[in-house]
Order: C-alpha cells, then structure tokens, then sequence
C-alpha cells in the first residue's frame, strides 16, 4: 500500500476529530444543537391532517434562501410560493421576515429540522419543508459528521405525503449538504437519505443545495443517486443556478423517481437570495 499524502492525512484526521469530539466543545460559544425532542419545529397553518394531494399535479419550488439576508426576499417568496403544493427551503432561518412569511400564509404547513441555533440570537437554522396539505408522516437525520469549517451539522428534512386515490405516499427530502467536507463525508450524507429512498414504494422527490463544488462531489451524487433509481431533473435554462464559487460547478439540484417532469425553471431574474429559485411540475406516474 502507498503513502497517503499528507494533505489527505489531514482530512482524515479532521473528519475522525469531528466525530468524537463532544457536541458541547464544537459550539466554540456561538452554537448550540438542539437535542432531538426540539429539532423538529411546526411553523404555517393548521391543515387538515387527511387532506391529500392530487398525483396528476404538484407544483414544487426548491430554494436556497439565503437566510432571508436579501431586502426583496420576501416579496420574492411570496411570488414563487403562490401556486405551488410543496415548498423546500434550505438556510431556512427564523428571524423576523422569514417567520412573519411562514406564518401569514393560510395555506401552507412547514416541517423544519434545526441544524443548529445561533447562540446569540438564539434564531435556529435548518431545512423547511412546506405544503398544502399535512405530512402524513415527518422525520429529520442529523449528520453523522460535521463541517470541517465550523464545526456545524446539517439535517436532513423527511416529510410524506398522502395522494388523492393512492395508497402509497409522495416522500420529500430535503438536503442542505455539508459543505467544507470530502466526497466519501458527502457520500454519507447521501446515503442517509438514500437508505429511506430505497425502503419507499412510492414517488419520492429528493432535491436542494447538495453542495457539489468538486468534480468528485458531483460523481458521488450521481452514483448514490442513481443507485436508488433517481432522475435528475434537467431546465432549459439549467445554466442560471447557483455554482460554486471557485470551480463554478453547479449545487442546486432536484432529483425525482415515478414522476414526471414539465414546466421546469430556473428563477435567474429574481435577487431574493443568491441562490436562485428551481420550479418544476410534477404528475405521479
């Protein structure tokens, strides 16, 4: 066997840090994780619990928000949100605009699962997945390793959803991947979202910013991906996503399985945020 280089030593000796190296020593002060009876919060309006959506349309936004930072967020929001059935969110974050947003509307319910809570501000951080009807079934996954930058976690957002005339369920997850990591810590990630993929007998939709700045990134997402028979979702105007700073690779992605696409659309003219909006419609096959 070769020597590892000595960069590469580097990396695996960070990430086997940051796995043992207890939760109240990463905060470093400015975090907290919040334990798993108050990760999960409830956000929007009270929805009727057997409410379904109908298969033959559902009408998907996916949006990195920036965490609101942008003065035309909201406006924004509330123009991309109007006509959809499911609403993914990444760096959702409850200060004033985004919670005032969340909870005006009368016709969507959010799930969101806490990455962390700023400790200051005490303003919790995560995925939030929203609909027009209310999940018949919600879990979250928090990261088995953390940010190499940062010290953070992320979680993965699980919500289902019910279908009008069906017995199966429509399953939505929701990535905010970790970023500052290698692609075998990306491909865990991946995978923890993958292994409920694989256990679902129903449409699933898995979609957000999977943080593919490198090649390799992108070829390990691929790969888990389509190990569990998701598509991706293509855009005629693909090119206007988010893309990494650097390589210039793109990290916004939707990938579906027993669902068909059409209308698919990047949001490139809207400043909400600096990722920009992904919409696609959706009909169960």
């Amino acid at each position: 066997m070769g020597i590892l280089p000595r960069n590469l030593w580097i990396v695996l000796l960070l990430s086997l840090l940051i796995q043992v190296v207890p939760s109240k020593v990463q905060a470093f002060g400015w975090f907290t994780v919040p334990d798993k009876a108050h990760a999960l919060l409830s956000l929007g309006a009270d929805l009727d619990p057997m409410a379904s959506l109908d298969p033959n349309e559902v009408d998907l936004l996916v949006w990195n928000t920036y965490k609101a930072k942008n003065p035309s967020w909201s406006a924004d929001f509330a123009f991309l949100s109007l006509d959809k059935e499911i609403v993914v969110l990444q760096e959702a974050f409850l200060n004033a605009p985004m919670k005032a947003a969340f909870e005006n509307q009368d016709t969507f319910h959010y799930k969101m699962a806490t990455s962390f809570i700023y400790k200051k501000s005490k303003i919790p951080t995560g995925t939030a997945t929203g609909a027009t009807v209310y999940p018949a079934k919600y879990y979250y996954k928090k990261t088995r390793d953390l940010e190499l930058i940062g010290l953070t976690p992320k979680a993965l957002m699980f919500t289902e959803y019910s279908l009008q005339g069906r017995g199966d369920t429509l399953l939505v997850i929701n990535i905010h991947a970790l970023n500052s990591v290698p692609a075998f810590i990306l491909k865990r990630h991946l995978e923890d979202g993958a292994v409920e993929i694989a256990k679902h007998h129903g449409p699933v939709i898995f979609a957000g910013d999977f943080n593919t700045w490198s090649n390799l990134k992108i070829k390990t997402m691929q790969k888990v991906m389509a190990s569990v028979g998701m598509s991706e979702v293509s855009f005629p105007n693909g090119g206007d996503r988010m893309r990494a700073s650097i390589t210039k690779n793109i990290i916004d992605y939707i990938f579906v399985r027993g669902l068909e696409t059409s209308d698919s659309w990047v949001w490139g003219n809207l400043q909400g945020a600096d990722h920009k909006a992904m919409t696609v419609r959706l009909k169960v096959k």
